[in-house]
């Protein structure tokens, strides 16, 4: 019998969720562990810091290295290759440094271990919607399309960074008098003790204030019925729903969809607004829950590799 074990792991700025895969695909250990966006700690660290957790799942099963066959590093922030082959490069270096060797090691980005979980391999698409958004489609050719993701300056459209920046610009149009009165504006000086003009502009332009964690404030306004929130939160979910009309153009076939983040996750006036937009312009597409999480589809591309080798 197959005694190897296929590793994954779902790392970003908070915490790292590590899991282990027995050859017939079955999860035989998981674990959770420090940060590991090496954007952020850098890669000495987020090395370091996946070891530690590779160490608790092989004492989880009572084994040692010398079982693991290949394992995939899902990290946010490593979407470019150069940023992925930097990263590999650094866990590569700490294992020699350990004396320890695994046999194939591949490093992408969260996304790509969160898609590839949501289907267990299969065709499918992913929208994800937290601070920042983008989606991500496999289709039956196994062709990898990414929609968006284009950053906060130019891109980010319906996520949580784009919704609190539209409630800021909202609240100080009111306060110049050229847009229209908004609930926004008592919320934000309840929530945020930005108050008038002068205070908005202390906290956004001196204090480094926090733009995405603006966007409940919309949310919340728009469900309590006000105009200027509820066209905020319209033109959000419209914008997240041009990602799959996107997608619908690039291939013949409709792709079931996984929702991720806080964003389309929580019941708000947004999602369902956009789950309202998708049945009525998409009504055959699926939206379903993820069938596995994104570190067992970090561990399903670890398969992969060892298969492409």
């Amino acid at each position: 019998m197959n005694d190897s074990l296929y590793l994954g792991f779902d790392g970003g700025a908070t915490k790292t969720a590590g899991v282990a895969l027995n050859f017939e695909k079955e999860t035989l250990a998981e674990s959770v562990g420090e940060a590991t966006n090496f954007q952020i700690i850098g890669v000495e660290r987020a090395s370091e810091h996946i070891l530690q957790v590779t160490e608790n799942l092989l004492k989880t099963i009572g084994a040692d290295f010398s079982r693991i066959r290949s394992m995939f590093l899902g990290l946010a922030g490593a979407g470019r290759a150069d940023d992925a082959n930097r990263m590999r490069a650094a866990f590569l270096d700490l294992l020699s440094k350990r004396s320890l060797r695994i046999p194939h090691v591949g490093v992408g980005s969260d996304a790509i271990a969160a898609l590839e979980g949501a289907f267990r391999g299969k065709p499918g698409m992913i929208l994800i919607s937290g601070t920042g958004s983008i989606l991500f489609a496999k289709d039956s050719t196994n062709a990898i399309h990414r929609i968006g993701g284009w950053g906060r300056f130019i891109g980010d459209e319906g996520s949580g960074y784009a919704i609190g920046r539209a409630c800021l610009v909202a609240v100080a149009r009111a306060f110049d008098g050229r847009g229209e009165l908004t609930m926004m504006t008592q919320l934000l000086k309840d929530r945020k003790n930005i108050a008038d003009p002068q205070s908005m502009v202390v906290e956004v332009y001196q204090k480094n204030f926090d733009i995405a964690s603006a966007a409940p404030i919309a949310l919340e306004a728009a469900e309590s019925g006000d105009g200027a929130a509820i066209g905020i939160i319209t033109e959000s979910a419209r914008q997240l729903s041009d990602h799959i009309r996107a997608v619908a153009n690039k291939v013949d076939e409709p792709l079931p969809l996984v929702l991720i983040g806080s964003i389309l996750t929580k019941s708000s006036p947004l999602s369902r607004k956009f789950l309202q937009i998708i049945a009525e312009d998409f009504p055959e597409i699926r939206v379903q829950p993820a069938e596995s999480s994104p570190a067992v589809g970090a561990a399903l591309l670890a398969f992969k590799i060892d298969e492409a080798k």
